[in-house]
């Protein structure tokens, strides 16, 4: 009898490991494409050690410079970020790798200074090197959640509008005289892409090209299907969501991220309490929830986490509906 049990129990778990090593898949390195949304922002008052009194000559009218994203290359259609995202194994907890490998913003309107001159301020990536980490939890046969954080290093460079024969200033965010690097991090929701069940075209996803030349980096880019979309979620019999669901997609740009810099004053300290509403009051859309001040703040956007630490205020996030707390 203990001999059958033993038998039983071994063909037991040799079915097991069939039936789980049969369901692992391998997803191969992918590439991600994000398109700026209206609301970013920088507040150089408050950008790591960049002293724009010392670099231009003159205090700005204004330090808080909005920006709107510059088209990394034509074969990625308008995409101003480009993110890398490394093989990954879909197990119930399985994580990948992240590295951001373009980035291009514009200031609109550009900066003026008090005495009266007018910079255009230009943001670029100063290395591709930079890694992070992408988690995944499965909590469907299609898809989950996730969490991530990576680094992003800058360059901002600084161009007199009406003088040309000035030689433009530049910030390298990598130069520990500047040190104005910052961390992005996201939330959200994932689905496996396939010709039987989510399909990105459907929601408005474009597929990413491979070998697009990105600086020093050539894009591995994402098919159409067999692969994992973030900031989808949902299964073929109860539906897919992407924009609607707020994760990382915003309106007008559903199914790419659509990130922007929180300004400064948005996380104060011991805000006082909202007055009493009579009726549930519905949450604006397109709000700006974080801000840094050298504290570190966090706030959530729909599913979309970001997070400033030590003085860097360009940060990131969706123009979704925005909630209570990251």
């Amino acid at each position: 009898m203990q001999r059958y049990l033993r038998t039983t129990l071994v063909t037991l778990l040799f079915a097991a490991v069939t039936v789980v090593s049969a369901n692992a898949q391998t997803i191969p390195a992918e590439d991600d494409t994000w398109i700026t949304g209206n609301g970013t922002q920088v507040d150089f008052s408050q950008f790591g050690n960049v002293n724009i009194s010392q670099l231009l000559g003159s205090q700005p009218v204004n330090s808080i410079v909005s920006f709107i994203g510059v088209p990394l290359n034509s074969s990625l259609g308008v995409a101003d970020t480009l993110v890398a995202r490394g093989s990954a194994t879909i197990a119930n907890t399985f994580s990948a790798t992240l590295s951001i490998k373009g980035l291009g913003l514009g200031s609109s309107p550009d900066m003026t200074l008090q005495d009266g001159r007018v910079y255009h301020v230009a943001v670029s990536l100063a290395t591709q090197s930079d890694t992070g980490t992408i988690n995944f939890t499965t909590t469907t046969s299609e898809g989950g959640t996730f969490s991530s954080t990576f680094t992003v290093t800058p360059i901002l460079t600084f161009t007199n509008v009406n003088n040309p024969n000035e030689a433009p200033h530049t910030v390298n965010c990598s130069s520990p005289s500047s040190a104005c690097s910052f961390p992005m991090g996201g939330s959200g929701n994932w689905v496996q892409t396939s010709s039987t069940g989510f399909d990105p075209q459907a929601q408005g996803i474009p597929i990413v090209p491979s070998g697009v030349q990105i600086g020093g980096y050539t894009t591995v880019g994402r098919p159409r299907f067999g692969g994992i979309q973030v900031g989808c979620g949902g299964t073929k019999s109860t539906g897919y969501g992407c924009g609607q669901n707020n994760e990382l997609h915003g309106e007008g740009s559903i199914g790419q991220q659509i990130h922007g810099t929180k300004p400064a004053n948005d996380c104060a300290q011991n805000p006082p309490p909202p007055p009493p509403a009579p009726s549930p009051t519905p949450i604006p859309t397109g709000c700006a929830v974080t801000g840094g001040g050298g504290t570190g703040c966090t706030a959530k956007v729909g599913s979309t986490q970001r997070t400033t630490t030590g003085n860097a205020v360009i940060q990131q996030q969706t123009t979704a509906l925005c909630a209570v707390s990251q």
